[in-house]
Parts: C-alpha cells; sequence; structure tokens
C-alpha cells in the first residue's frame, strides 16, 4: 500500500509484515507534518521501483526504512543492493528488527549501507530522533537550501553543532590566509571554474600530465583522520564531504568541497583529513603528493597564486554557507522559540478553561442533588406535619369523656400554640408563684406547663381531690403540646430551607429581576450551621431596587465571601455583618465584612488571580470556586468587585447596576 505524495520529498518504508508497515506509514505522516510523503512497499524490487519512478520526477529521497526481511531478499542484503541506487545512494538507510542480529549490523557496516537502527514496536519518541537526525544529516549534505522545507523534523542540535565547527574552522582558515601575499587579486575576474581549470592546466604544464585515477560513485576518497600526503584535483565528476559528529554523520553542500582536495590540510602542520571525502558520481582526479606539488609550484610560478585563489575562494564559499546556515538556525530557534511560547499561553488558558468547566460540572451535579434532597425531603416533612395535626384531634377524641378532658386537651393546645419562654422570664414567673404559693419545686413544675399565678393555680388544681395525680397528668399533656409544637417547628423549617435550597440553586438559564436581599438570606440560612458562635449583624436598606441577572449565580457569590470570611475569623467574639444600600447613582451596594485576621497588603493584588490562596496551598473558597470565578460572575453582572483589609476589618464591597441602569444579556 502507499501514501499519495503531497510533498517533493519521499520517505520510503518496506516490510513484508502489513501491520508494521501500516504503524511505520501511520508514524511516519503524523511526524512529517506535510515535510515529506510517505510510500511503502512489501517487496524489494517494489521498494526499487518506486525509488526509480520518484528519481524520474525529481524527488529527493532523504530516508529509507528496511525490514530484516522482506518477500524476496533479507533486509541486508535489500541495503546493499539500494546503494546502487542512484536515487538512493545519498539517502539515510535504517534496518528494522524485532532484535537485531550482530551479523546482519556487521554486514551492513562492513558495506556501508547503514545509518541507524529502529527496534520493532518502537515509541513515538524513538522513532521522532532518529528521522529528525537522518532527515536532517541528509538535508546539510545533499539539498541544505531545502532545509526550510522540513523545518517540522529537522534536528536543531545537530544543525547547529556541525556548522559551528565548520565556521569556527573557516574563521581560522581566513586568518591564516591574510598573511599571504596580495598577488591571488589578479584571478578577481575569473570565475570558481576558470581559476580551478588554471590550476589543472598549470598542473599538467608542470609536470608533463600526470596520471589520473578513476574511482565509481559512492567510493569513499577520504576518511576525516587520515594522513594526508598531498592533495587531489579533481578534473571531472563531484564529490561531498561529511564530518562524523557524536556517531552521527553530518554531510555538507556539494558547494563546501571544490575540486582541490587537501590543501586546507597541508597547508599546516597537523596533515590530518577534517572531513570524509566521498564520491557523488564517477569522479576523476589527479592524486598529487607533496613532493609533485612542491615540485609543480616551483616549475610554475603562476599556480601558487591560483591555488591561493582557490584556496581562499572555498573558505568564502563555506563562510558564506556558514552564514546561511547560521541564518537559518537562528530563524528555526526563533520559530521554535515563539511556538513555545504560544503553546505556553495556549496550556495556559485550557487550564483555566478546564477549571472553569469543572467548577461548571460541579455546580450542575449540586444542583441535580439539590433539587433531588428537596424533593424527598418536602413529602416526609409534610406528612410530618399533618401527622401532629392528627395526634391533635386523636388525643382530643380519645379523652373526651373522662374528667377533666377539656382541661387536659386545652393544656395540649396551649403548650403547642404557646411561644417558648426565655430562661430569664420563667425564673422571674418561678420566684413569684414560689412566693405566693410557698413552694418553690411546685411553682417550678407550675411554671413549666404554663401555670403562673395563685388565682390559675386555684382554679386548676386547688379544689382537686388528687392534685398530685392532676398535676402529673397535666404535665403529660403539656409535654404532648410542646412535643406537637417542635414537631410543627421542625416540618416548617425544613419546608423553609428546602425551599431556600431550591432558589439557591435554581438554574439560571434566563435573566430575572430580583431582590438581591432575598438570596443573602438564603445564603445566610443554608450557612447557619458554619456561622456556629458567629454574630451575625445585617444592615438592609429600605429603598433597595430590583436588579436584573441570574440570581443562583449570586448565590455562590455571596457564599464564597461570607465563608471566607467565616474562615478568616478564628479568634474569640468572631463578628460578621452584611449592609445592603442603594448608591447615589441608583445602584445596589453589597458590603460583607469580617473581623478576622485580614489580608496581608502584598496579597490584595493577587487574591482574584486563579486558584489564589494562602491557606497552605488549598483553594478553600465556599463550594470550591476561587475569588477569580466570583469576579467573573459579578462581571457578567456588569458589576464590579473590590476589597479594603486591614487587621480586625476586612470588607468584600460588591456593586452591581440596579434593572434600570442597565440589563445583562
Amino acid at each position: 500500500m502507499s501514501i499519495e505524495p503531497t510533498a517533493e520529498d519521499i520517505v520510503l518504508c518496506a516490510s513484508s509484515d502489513s501491520t508494521t508497515l501500516a504503524e511505520l506509514e501511520a508514524d511516519l505522516v503524523g511526524l512529517a507534518e506535510g515535510a515529506f510523503a510517505v510510500q511503502g512497499a512489501t517487496t524489494a524490487a517494489d521498494l526499487i521501483q518506486q525509488a526509480t519512478d520518484a528519481t524520474k520526477t525529481g524527488a529527493l529521497i532523504p530516508l529509507v526504512f528496511v525490514d530484516e526481511w522482506l518477500g524476496d531478499a533479507t533486509g541486508v542484503d535489500t541495503l546493499i543492493a539500494l546503494n546502487d541506487h542512484p536515487g538512493l545512494r545519498t539517502a539515510r538507510k535504517v534496518l528494522l528488527a524485532e532484535h537485531h542480529s550482530r551479523n546482519d549490523l556487521d554486514r551492513a557496516q562492513a558495506h556501508r549501507v547503514l545509518d541507524g537502527t529502529l527496534t520493532v514496536p518502537w515509541s513515538p519518541v524513538q522513532l521522532q530522533s532518529l528521522v529528525s537526525r537522518l532527515v536532517t544529516q541528509f538535508f546539510i549534505a545533499e539539498a541544505p537550501q531545502d532545509v526550510d522545507e522540513v523545518t517540522e523534523v529537522v534536528d536543531v542540535d545537530v544543525l547547529s553543532k556541525a556548522f559551528v565547527e565548520v565556521e569556527e574552522r573557516a574563521k581560522q582558515a581566513t586568518q591564516r590566509l591574510e598573511r599571504l601575499q596580495r598577488s591571488f587579486l589578479d584571478d578577481r575576474s575569473l570565475s570558481d571554474d576558470e581559476v580551478e581549470a588554471l590550476v589543472i592546466e598549470e598542473i599538467d604544464r608542470a609536470l608533463d600530465n600526470p596520471p589520473r585515477t578513476t574511482v565509481p560513485a559512492g567510493t569513499r576518497i577520504l576518511s576525516a583522520g587520515d594522513e594526508v600526503d598531498g592533495i587531489r584535483v579533481v578534473v571531472d565528476g563531484r564529490v561531498h564531504l561529511t564530518l562524523d559528529v557524536e556517531g552521527r554523520s553530518i554531510g555538507f553542500h556539494a558547494r563546501t568541497a571544490g575540486r582541490v582536495l587537501g590543501l586546507n590540510t597541508i597547508s599546516h602542520a597537523e596533515t590530518r583529513a577534517l572531513f570524509n571525502v566521498d564520491a557523488i558520481e564517477d569522479t576523476t582526479f589527479i592524486p598529487l603528493t607533496l613532493e609533485q606539488l612542491d615540485e609543480a609550484l616551483r616549475h610554475s610560478p603562476t599556480l601558487a597564486i591560483h591555488l591561493v585563489s582557490v584556496l581562499l575562494r572555498g573558505m568564502t564559499r563555506r563562510n558564506q554557507r556558514s552564514i546561511e546556515l547560521r541564518l537559518q538556525v537562528d530563524k528555526l530557534a526563533q520559530d521554535l522559540a515563539r511556538e513555545r511560547d504560544e503553546l505556553a499561553a495556549t496550556l495556559d488558558k485550557l487550564s483555566k478553561t478546564q477549571a472553569r468547566l469543572i467548577e461548571s460540572e460541579k455546580l450542575a451535579t449540586l444542583g441535580q442533588l439539590a433539587a433531588g434532597v428537596g424533593h424527598e425531603l418536602n413529602n416526609p416533612a409534610a406528612v410530618v406535619s399533618r401527622t401532629a395535626d392528627f395526634l391533635a384531634d386523636d388525643i382530643e377524641a380519645l379523652t373526651a369523656g373522662t374528667p377533666g378532658a377539656e382541661m387536659f386537651v386545652g393544656r395540649v393546645s396551649d403548650a403547642r400554640q404557646a411561644e417558648p419562654m426565655s430562661t430569664r422570664t420563667q425564673r422571674q414567673l418561678r420566684n413569684e408563684l414560689a412566693e405566693a404559693i410557698g413552694d418553690r419545686s411546685l411553682a417550678r413544675r407550675l411554671v413549666q406547663i404554663g401555670i403562673t399565678t395563685r388565682d390559675e393555680y386555684d382554679r386548676l388544681l386547688g379544689a382537686s381531690a388528687e392534685p398530685e395525680l392532676q398535676l402529673d397528668r397535666m404535665e403529660r399533656f403539656h409535654r404532648i403540646g410542646t412535643s406537637l409544637r417542635s414537631i410543627d417547628a421542625a416540618s416548617q423549617r425544613i419546608v423553609k430551607l428546602v425551599g431556600s435550597l431550591r432558589a439557591y440553586v435554581r438554574s439560571d438559564e434566563v435573566v430575572e429581576y430580583f431582590d438581591v436581599r432575598t438570596g443573602i438570606e438564603e445564603t445566610l440560612l443554608l450557612l447557619g450551621h458554619e456561622l456556629g458562635e458567629v454574630e451575625v449583624e445585617t444592615s438592609y436598606a429600605a429603598d433597595i431596587p430590583m436588579i436584573s441577572g441570574y440570581p443562583g449565580d449570586l448565590n455562590q457569590v455571596w457564599t464564597n465571601l461570607i465563608t471566607n470570611a467565616i474562615q478568616a475569623m478564628d479568634q474569640d467574639d468572631p463578628r460578621l455583618s452584611v449592609e445592603v444600600l442603594r448608591t447615589e447613582e441608583g445602584n445596589v451596594s453589597v458590603c460583607i465584612a469580617d473581623n478576622g485576621c485580614g489580608i496581608p497588603e502584598e496579597n490584595l493584588d493577587k487574591i482574584f488571580e486563579p486558584a489564589f490562596t494562602t491557606k497552605a496551598g488549598r483553594v478553600e473558597f465556599g463550594l470550591g470556586l476561587g475569588l477569580q470565578i466570583v469576579k467573573d460572575i459579578v462581571v457578567r453582572h456588569n458589576g464590579s468587585i473590590t476589597v479594603e483589609s486591614e487587621p480586625g476589618h476586612t470588607c468584600f464591597r460588591v456593586v452591581l447596576p440596579s434593572a434600570t441602569n442597565g440589563e445583562i444579556e
């Protein structure tokens, strides 16, 4: 199978295993991002045919992957065969295998046809590193002018290290050339080819046409580090230079080599080759030993002038190429830095958006739970309230016809309807009754069942033949009444709490007109268990205008601000004040203040930042929302929120426009 090319450059891969081939093609396409196309083959013959077709179109093949076994050949034999193909000779070659055989690796290395290995299965990081390194080496060596077209996969480190070293060497060579005689200026009007032709002409004239040597394409003419005993003057064909850097082979542009090889090396004491020199095509050159070169220079005074010109021009070309590549590296670095900053900004934005989505989901879930709980609580609360009425009716019916029934039923009714007395009032009435009847213990029992005067005592118990039994029965009926009163109060509180909870978490999909005081009271009611010993003072102006917006969202604001205030007051005598005023502009101002420790001045400008907290690294704003969310809700209502704080007094002030001054969309 194959993937239609979308770019001129093509990466080939071959495997008889269809699964491995499909995965490799897919991963390479993902890495390429359009920088090159990917074509696959299942046999060596298919692979060579694809390379032939691509070469005819002028396409470059920077990289070839070959499995250890194909349908018609082994992986190593295929790599060796590829090296004889003009379109694949310079391609970087990779051997795929689950376990690489040492024998296969040694054979591939011996034939110089292996640039890398890939273990099956591979990791994305491993594949990306291998592709980036080898593609970068290929374009540096064969088509550096096209590096910009594959910036998506280029290895900037490889590019930088190779050319920094070349740039330094070129600089040193230029400094040495400055000390030479300036006679090479006579060659300024000649082209590079013309000067090199003059060198060959002078060598032939001085040495009577010395013998030529011809090598086939792909021949390593010279290896870096080899002892150089002369120069080689290329008469026909082309060569290119490579350099092994940290186990990687870096290729240089064809312009870098020129026709006179070894001239740089013999110009200083260290006579070892700086680069590998390989023939790109069949190449003919004149090999000259140092003795032959010295003889030629003695017989041809102009040869030295032309050699200096060749040397300088070569250095100039390398310097220019080095500068071009340095500019490309800098551009790539700038592009990478910009993309990194854009990615960081995008990640930050995504993180904030994700946090808001989580909180929105949290609130939506809370609303669903509250609605369900409210529905479940309303029914039993109604049953409890009706049961209390039934109990009162049943007691009246069961006691009818018994002595004193009317009095006992009255005790139940009075106790059920009476307002609870304060401890101070009970103590005062008990003292007065004890003085009147002369029995403090009896007075305590009488006051507890609502008998507070001597006349009432005489009327209800004075004529009884068994006053103790009568009092005991009255106490029991009174307790029944107070129990029914407690049942009534509890069921009514449940209904009220459920109503507040529903209003608090109701869906705010439609803009409503409402009074902020209602939402604040609902919030205080729901937070009653947290307020505990906190003294709460509320001050509401009478002329508060209605506002338009989403009451459920604003209830979240009140919850977070009040919860923050509660958490800030860890001292004795905690006090919370809530003030709602009408501003001069006719808007609504809400101030929620506490007498806690306050907010340090250096943190006042940070408290509305995402997830900022001073609570031991925990975010504890209300239901888990930060003050930034609070600010977002207020701003959504076209309002503002400010804070003033000092030890002993912190006030968060929210100002919201009235419905007449501005509606939100």
